[in-house]
């Protein structure tokens, strides 16, 4: 007898395949039968005709690493198809826990106390013990290992001392099964790491099989030279290269994605493994004081993030003021009746040092083309905090399958599907998960092609989409007519972990 039967959905597996229409079988937390027919008895039997069946969507860009202790329901990802997220990305990293947290607060400010663990074993354990609603990998974070090595934001190289307490804090999340390193070489402390550094500690991940994972030193006019960097860091360290949110941002830096792309691709020619990740959006979304700090309104050359008016930066997250959220900074400009980066500058210390917007900056053809190239997959990039955070933390997957998959053409949907499940499985060590095959896990994502669409905007965003009625954690159904059911069933992946 099974526990769960999918009856008459058009299975895409993940693997790029056509789709067909089968019944699947779940027993436990496994696929245990894909068939055209299944006749025999189950606990339950969900009637899928006319819709399409999917692995889970794996994020592999998620900020979420205090959230799925804080809100294990994790709405904003269970309710678009998320069933894994990689946490740690851009340097910021959950251990050691005294430098995480005190990190952390610059995106994710924790809104209760959180219990203190030692390295990622002990993260990665407080996940399984917490259970969210979905899976958890983690990334060793740049940021936090090397405050906590030099005492706080340190703009200078680390001592032999430090750099070996650095070398330390790697080496155990590696054994603790992260799935690699970040670094955010644009944001502070990582801003001041050399590349030597960096390519320190990424030879300790590669020698477990882990990835360099980036938010590179440079988004704006620097982009190139900070691809290169990138390639070093992983020929150098002999380790995977993922390169996060690729994109060019400032109006005078579109289109360089093609040099970009082109430099990717040779570097795979070489025998590099590199790959990118996107969200499919033209806004980013960040700190105001980096925005500040990397010169986005200032009237110099262009900086490491690009220029973006005062009229297009949203505040999506103002502690203690939320009637500021959703205001543009021209707003405050004309308010203050100061200069964009004056104005910046006073909200930061007048009001909260810790505010969140969403900066318009990136072209959409430039957007379209890195998602339609074979090195891209997805991540969300979200950050689920304030009262108009950036739709993509609600918004990401659907998006891709209604605006460019089924309105645009884009891409095509198996390969859409592709970039959400195997091609990340594969690339970060997710074991037995992101394709539809009999013993992999029942990870499982249940839509209709022809209604699915993101409904999250940026003056409306906390929105779960349409047409994306079920989704499944490890063989229990987390979503059930596009309801979030309050089912936990998640748990910590580690690296090559075989289950």
């Amino acid at each position: 007898m099974l526990d769960l039967i999918i009856k008459g959905a058009t299975v895409i597996d993940g693997s790029g395949s056509q789709g067909a229409v089968l019944d699947v079988g779940i027993e436990g937390d496994r696929i245990v039968s894909i068939v055209s027919s299944i006749d025999v008895e189950s606990t339950e039997i969900l009637d899928a005709r006319g819709l399409t069946l999917v692995p889970g969507f794996i994020d592999v860009h998620s900020h979420d690493d205090f959230h799925v202790l804080i809100e294990p329901e994790v709405r904003h990802n269970i309710l678009q198809g998320i069933t894994t997220a990689i946490v740690g990305n851009c340097g910021f990293g959950a251990a050691g826990s005294a430098s995480g947290k005190i990190q952390m607060k610059a995106i994710n400010e924790p809104s209760i106390e959180l219990p203190d663990w030692t390295g990622y074993a002990g993260y990665l354990e407080q996940v399984d013990k917490t259970s969210p609603v979905l899976n958890i990998a983690a990334l060793i974070g740049h940021h936090t290992a090397r405050r906590e090595a030099m005492g706080g934001v340190a703009d200078r190289p680390p001592t032999e001392t430090e750099l070996a307490a650095m070398l330390a804090n790697v080496t155990e999340g590696m054994e603790a099964g992260a799935v690699g390193i970040s670094t955010g070489l644009v944001y502070e402390p990582g801003r001041y790491a050399r590349t030597e550094e960096v390519v320190s500690l990424s030879k300790v991940v590669g020698r477990y099989g882990g990835l360099y994972v980036s938010h590179m030193r440079d988004e704006g006019g620097g982009l190139l030279d900070s691809v290169r960097e990138t390639l070093h860091i992983g020929e150098a360290s002999d380790t995977g290269v993922q390169i996060s949110h690729h994109k060019s941002v400032g109006k005078t830096n579109w289109g360089m994605v093609t040099h970009s792309l082109e430099m990717i691709e040779d570097a795979v020619a070489r025998g590099l493994d590199v790959t990118a990740d996107q969200y499919p959006y033209t806004a980013r979304s960040t700190m105001l004081f980096a925005l500040v700090q990397n010169g986005t309104f200032n009237d110099g050359a262009d900086g490491p993030m690009g220029k973006s008016e005062p009229s297009e930066v949203l505040l999506c997250s103002v502690p203690g003021y939320a009637d500021f959220e959703g205001r543009t900074l021209q707003s405050f400009v004309e308010e203050f009746d100061l200069p964009g980066e004056e104005t910046a500058n006073k909200l930061l210390s007048d009001y909260s040092d810790s505010i969140l917007v969403a900066a318009f900056g990136m072209d959409e053809g430039d957007v379209r083309m890195v998602m339609a190239h074979d090195s891209t997959m997805i991540g969300t990039d979200g950050l689920d905090r304030g009262s108009k955070p950036h739709p993509r933390a609600w918004g990401t997957y659907p998006r891709i399958l209604g605006k460019y998959v089924r309105e645009e053409g884009v891409i095509s949907l198996e390969n859409a599907i592709y970039k959400m499940t195997y091609m990340p499985a594969s690339k970060f060590g997710i074991v037995n998960r992101g394709l539809i095959k009999e013993g992999y896990f029942a990870d499982l994502v249940i839509f209709d092609p022809d209604t699915v669409s993101d409904l999250a905007t940026y003056q409306n965003s906390r929105v779960g989409p349409a047409g994306m009625p079920h989704v499944i954690v490890n063989g229990k159904l987390a979503v059930r007519n596009g309801k979030h059911l309050g089912t936990r069933s998640g748990r910590a992946l580690r690296r090559g972990e075989i289950y």
